[in-house]
């Protein structure tokens, strides 16, 4: 019986080329499919980064500045560190008598009974501030300071825990003598902390507490003094983070805050306005 010869079995060149092809295109697509599915997630990880960061920093700043002492908001800084400074409130109150001009001077102030736990970070006192020149001028008239460090300073104390509505008129000693340069018109006295300021630099928003004052610029001097914020603030030097509005007859002060978020493709405009509730 005769047997023809086998045949060598394999792929042709044009076979194995339209292969490689078919795989090359295939391998493409899946890796072109990855990327866009991991880039998604990159960016949709970003704007939730950047809305997360934002949202708390606005809603701090919300926070410090609707307790901020009437007329006390301003701007300081330079164009590389721009800045909101405010004054905040420990507690406010009524009172029954000050020195005003034209009388005379004196160290004592006559207030209604007060709740006084909250007063350990006081060390001065405002009455009836119009504008930031009030609150950080020098013997203006409208801000006094106390030494909280001396046990008889206040009457009574400040550390004492509640000082309720049954109880005599709170007497205030100052540590000096002073005058006011006019009464509020809704009688209110307010005890207030050290000033705290929010500051954009390097696309970092800081905020700064127990600080000094830059005698060029105002700015907050001590770096150890800052906490950061917010990161990645793209604000251009034309797009300023703050505006301070006066107070008029007719509202209240106003904050304005603007800040441009960026994150590698990722762009997030929040732009808010914070009314100061209280009033002189």
């Amino acid at each position: 019986m005769d047997f023809l010869p086998s045949r060598s079995k394999g792929f042709t060149l044009i076979e194995l080329v339209t292969v490689i092809v078919i795989l090359g295109i295939l391998a493409i697509s899946v890796t072109e499919f990855l990327r866009l599915g991991t880039q998604s997630y990159t960016n949709a990880t970003d704007r939730e980064a950047l809305t997360s960061t934002a949202r708390f920093a606005i809603e701090r700043l919300n926070r410090d500045v609707r307790n901020a002492l009437p007329n006390s908001a301003r701007l300081t800084g330079n164009a590389n560190k721009r800045c909101l400074e405010f004054t905040p409130i420990a507690l406010n109150t009524a009172y029954l008598d000050v020195p005003v001009s034209p009388e005379l001077a004196r160290n004592t102030i006559t207030l209604a009974p007060f709740a006084s736990g909250s007063l350990s970070n006081s060390a001065k006192i405002s009455v009836y501030a119009l504008n930031s020149n009030d609150v950080y001028g020098v013997n203006n008239g409208v801000i006094a300071s106390f030494d909280p460090s001396e046990s008889n300073v206040l009457t009574p104390l400040y550390v004492k825990a509640d000082i309720n509505d049954a109880s005599a008129a709170v007497t205030l000693t100052l540590e000096n003598t002073l005058l006011f340069s006019a009464d509020s018109p809704t009688k209110r006295l307010y005890f207030i902390e050290s000033p705290i300021s929010y500051c954009l630099e390097s696309g970092t928003l800081y905020r700064y507490a127990n600080y000094t004052n830059s005698a060029v610029d105002n700015s907050p001097n001590e770096l150890n003094s800052r906490v950061p914020m917010a990161e990645y603030i793209d604000n251009s030097v034309a797009e300023s983070p703050f505006k301070v509005i006066e107070a008029s007859l007719q509202r209240n002060g106003l904050v304005s805050v603007w800040f441009r978020f960026s994150r590698n493709l990722e762009e997030i405009v929040f732009s808010n306005e914070i009314q100061v509730p209280n009033v002189p």
